[in-house]
């Protein structure tokens, strides 16, 4: 069972495991935003994070390094594996993210350290990671939680303004890679907070309005969680195959121009 330790800017959230694991899967991973590495190496860069200056050089040169976002990354040995850690932001502010992934003894060098994890199309094998990340602002709230090796993530959305709270949450932290057949918890809540309506219009997916006739039913279609990973041939299994409910997805067959702001990638364009 993995221990699932967060900052109080985090969920703190539970599950219960009803597969056995291999070794490597009964790894306890703890979500702190710390430094774990016993031995700082050329390979760590501990930047904007309060350590010492020396541990923002790459390559030796203390300048290579301006941008002010607080950055981690590090090799941590856990249970006899390696991992590539690697921390991105701060949880006090308004984006965070941790990420542990597995590296292959046969692969690795400090210029690909992600060889055994990940491959040049971006078809990472989801069993060799875990990761948490937080994105917010005024009203908003997104926080992606994946803390352990074989089962799915946990994903929510909170809105919170003067006037509503909304509520949404995914949890497929119970299902493995190899379920396509199972879905994940849905909650979905709507909270009016202003006294004009006096709640008649708040909303809990788990039950029927009080509004609804006694003939009316809630009906839901959840497929979330209904898809599978199967590895391929790439390093660790990348280069693997993503089956969802309704067909498969490859995702380096994908349009990416489909996802992204020219605005925004200026001199980066995708080719299709």
């Amino acid at each position: 069972m993995f221990k699932r330790a967060f900052s109080d800017a985090l969920l703190i959230l539970a599950g219960a495991w009803a597969v056995s694991f291999s070794a490597w899967a009964q790894t306890d991973f703890q979500f702190g935003y710390a430094n774990e590495a016993t031995v700082f190496d050329g390979f760590t860069i501990d930047c904007n994070r309060g350590g010492p200056a020396a541990r923002c050089a790459i390559g030796g040169d203390d300048s290579a390094y301006t941008d002010p976002t607080p950055f981690l990354q590090e090799l941590v040995m856990i249970d006899g594996q390696t991992y590539y850690h690697s921390v991105v932001g701060d949880p006090a502010s308004n984006f965070a993210q941790e990420v542990y992934i597995m590296i292959g003894g046969c692969c690795y060098s400090n210029n690909y350290p992600l060889s055994s994890s990940e491959s040049p199309f971006g078809g990472g094998n989801p069993t060799r990671v875990v990761m948490t990340n937080m994105i917010r602002d005024e009203e908003f709230t997104q926080r992606f939680i994946k803390d352990s090796l074989a089962f799915k993530p946990l994903i929510s959305q909170t809105v919170v303004n003067a006037d509503i709270r909304m509520d949404f949450e995914i949890d497929m932290s119970a299902i493995g890679y190899g379920t396509i057949d199972v879905v994940g918890n849905i909650a979905n809540r709507l909270e009016l907070l202003t006294n004009e309506y006096q709640g008649s219009g708040n909303y809990d997916n788990t039950v029927i309005p009080a509004f609804f006739s006694a003939k009316s039913l809630v009906k839901q279609t959840v497929n979330a969680g209904q898809y599978t990973y199967t590895p391929g041939n790439g390093n660790g299994g990348s280069d693997g195959e993503y089956t969802y409910w309704d067909g498969a997805y490859v995702e380096y067959l994908a349009d990416h121009n489909l996802f992204r702001r020219d605005d925004q990638n200026v001199g980066y364009q995708v080719l299709p």
